[in-house]
């Protein structure tokens, strides 16, 4: 056996013991306990032996305390993960837990994620126990791979959502973060070597990573084979950049990896030499064509413990830093003269493709791409715009963005709440964000019959049936703010238009309506509908964000417009007249009226159009009405 692994393996599994103890109704400090029995079943004794013994308090039996370098580091570990992460005073609790035990949301203390009682607790220690069946022989067989083995069991089980700490406000960090952080810090002072037991003795490198101009490399191509492909060419280079963190260090020292960033632990004599393999493989996966900028800054256990916020800030503003440093010059690979490819204008073409044609000096001719363009098309290819719409032959684009979450991945969301940022705070965050995008979204755009072409980080391009759109948008946006503990929210912009038309005319005028989101205040919606002619800059201008609640009501308009027994040329004259401000305003109550009276329009129906028009949404509901009248 490798001792690092032994190591890391006893941190990681050192608190496991917790559920079945919290399961059982016993004192905190039985949980070494059964720590001791859940590891001697999968992994022998001496290992068992190892985990159990990490702490030194009185409440421990001599035979329980640390007494070995393994079992000091790990009780080193785990002292200053609890110290980083459990900065504020706990609200009191029994001295014997007593579950239900809640898991709160990191952005708020009275937000519940998960709720545990007694027999979920058991049952999740059982269903670990017998997921991970006996590892022993596999573990003296080969360390290095069970170990990863088995920290790919525990980071896919419920642990996720089991707090590490029962009692308010501490409780928001999961078991799994905390016991992940401690087998983090242990690795490093294990690499490090042992200097005793003050935490000031040992530094650590905070590792970062953030791929540079995504967005640009992503819109390079606006077709849309190119950007299912070049977002699809994102994830792939972020998770080899995972897998070479993870091969350096080990998984547990990643603290999170999404969407072209990441952010690890490490022993500051390994920072440079990690960070350029990380950067070497996330550059190689893109061929060059995505850069990613890395940087560290280091600090000792106590620093960490005491001031982890003012690190983390450091940390981005040393990332800031070599960002602006960095000299933006487009890389031309081919001589003055040469033809360039019509996607990227850096490389020579090579290939024609013979179902795109452009218009040049009026004669068209097949768009020409390079090898790279050319292999990320095809790539790319089986998802296409025929395949998205239904009878009205309208598709939708929807690009949505998180408000300020620059602020919140700062660390300010967590001062607002009263809560200091630490280290399981910003990487539950940025867990609950990346989850949200990639897998949370993905279920919705399914339920509406869409494709996703990019989810990472807090963006999302997807494309969808026309009548679907408006529906996705407010599921996707309503979902975030869900997940966020309703304390961060989305903007959105909606392009509806024809599918014959080309993919970037839908792209171009979703990216402008959600910049006029973000700019009337955010948390809104901007949508338009564009007809088989297309769309103007100053057509896109007057389009006016809405919130989200109007959008809500939008919605229920058009839902009384299909359900009711009035004809669509009234709805179209009330709408018509409504439309000359407040003067028509007045001419089409007088209307409704004059039709209620009349028994041209249901008395009942009349007092819900009138409601209605108070709103000032009328317009915008018959629009989408008039559009997709048979969804």
């Amino acid at each position: 056996m490798n001792e690092l692994d032994v190591v890391r393996v006893c941190a990681l599994l050192h608190d496991v013991g917790k559920l079945e103890c919290w399961a059982n109704r016993k004192p905190w400090s039985e949980h070494v306990y059964y720590t001791f029995k859940f590891v001697k079943a999968c992994l022998g004794e001496d290992i068992a032996v190892h985990a159990m013994r990490h702490h030194t308090g009185s409440s421990y039996a001599e035979d329980y305390r640390p007494k070995t370098e393994i079992e000091r580091i790990i009780c080193l570990a785990d002292n200053l993960a609890s110290g980083a992460d459990r900065r504020e005073e706990p609200s009191g609790g029994p001295f014997i837990p007593s579950p239900p035990v809640d898991l709160t949301h990191v952005l708020s203390k009275d937000f519940v994620r998960k709720k545990f009682d007694a027999a979920d607790l058991a049952y999740l220690s059982n269903e670990l126990l017998n997921r991970l069946g006996s590892l022993r022989n596999e573990f003296d067989e080969n360390s290095k791979e069970t170990y990863f083995k088995i920290f790919d069991i525990l980071s896919n089980s419920y642990l996720r959502f089991v707090p590490a700490d029962t009692r308010n406000p501490i409780n928001d960090v999961s078991l799994w973060n905390h016991m992940k952080l401690t087998a983090a810090f242990a690795t490093c002072i294990f690499l490090s070597g042992w200097k005793g037991e003050r935490l000031s003795n040992y530094n650590f490198a905070i590792l970062s990573g953030d791929a540079d101009r995504i967005s640009s490399f992503i819109n390079e191509s606006l077709r849309l084979p190119d950007l299912n492909a070049r977002s699809s060419l994102i994830k792939k280079a972020t998770y080899n950049a995972y897998n070479s963190l993870s091969e350096s260090l080990g998984p547990e020292c990643v603290l999170f990896a999404s969407g072209g960033s990441f952010l690890a632990l490490s022993p500051v004599d390994q920072a440079e030499k990690v960070l350029n393999a990380a950067k070497k493989s996330f550059e190689e996966t893109s061929e060059g064509q995505v850069s990613i900028t890395v940087s560290f800054v280091v600090a000792n256990g106590d620093e960490i413990q005491e001031n982890f916020g003012g690190i983390w800030e450091e940390a981005q503003r040393k990332m800031r830093s070599e960002k602006g440093m960095r000299l933006w010059i487009p890389n031309i690979l081919v001589d003055e003269g040469v033809e360039t490819c019509d996607v990227c204008r850096k490389r020579q073409w090579i290939m024609e493709d013979s179902e795109r044609f452009l218009p040049v000096d009026a004669s068209p001719r097949p768009e020409r791409l390079c090898n790279f363009c050319w292999s990320l098309r095809d790539k790319g290819k089986g998802v296409w715009l025929d395949d998205l719409k239904r009878e009205s032959n309208f598709v939708a684009c929807i690009r949505a963005d998180g408000d300020d979450i620059g602020k919140v991945l700062a660390g300010k969301m967590f001062e607002e709440e009263g809560k200091a940022c630490t280290p399981s705070r910003v990487s539950t965050l940025s867990d609950i964000i990346h989850k949200t995008c990639e897998k949370e979204f993905e279920n919705i755009v399914k339920k509406f019959e869409g494709h996703i072409i990019f989810a990472g980080g807090d963006d999302l391009l997807a494309f969808f049936p026309g009548e679907a759109a408006l529906k996705a948008s407010r599921d996707i946006t309503s979902k975030f703010r869900d997940e966020m503990a309703g304390k961060c929210t989305m903007s959105a912009g909606i392009a509806i238009f024809h599918y014959k038309l080309p993919v970037y005319v839908g792209v171009e005028a979703a990216g402008y309506l959600l910049s006029r989101a973000k700019e009337g205040g955010k948390n809104k919606v901007a949508w338009t509908v564009i007809g088989g002619s297309g769309v103007t800059s100053s057509e896109l201008e007057r389009v006016k964000p809405r919130s989200w609640a109007e959008l809500d009501v939008v919605l229920n308009i058009v839902s009384f417009m299909r359900s009711s027994e009035v004809a669509s040329h009234q709805l179209r004259r009330i709408t018509r007249v409504a439309s000359e401000g407040d003067v028509g305003v007045v001419e089409a109550e007088a209307l409704i009226k004059s039709l209620m009276g009349r028994g041209v329009i249901d008395w009942q129906q009349g007092e819900k159009l009138l409601s209605y028009l108070e709103t000032g949404l009328l317009a915008d509901a018959f629009l989408i009405y008039n559009f997709f009248k048979g969804d």
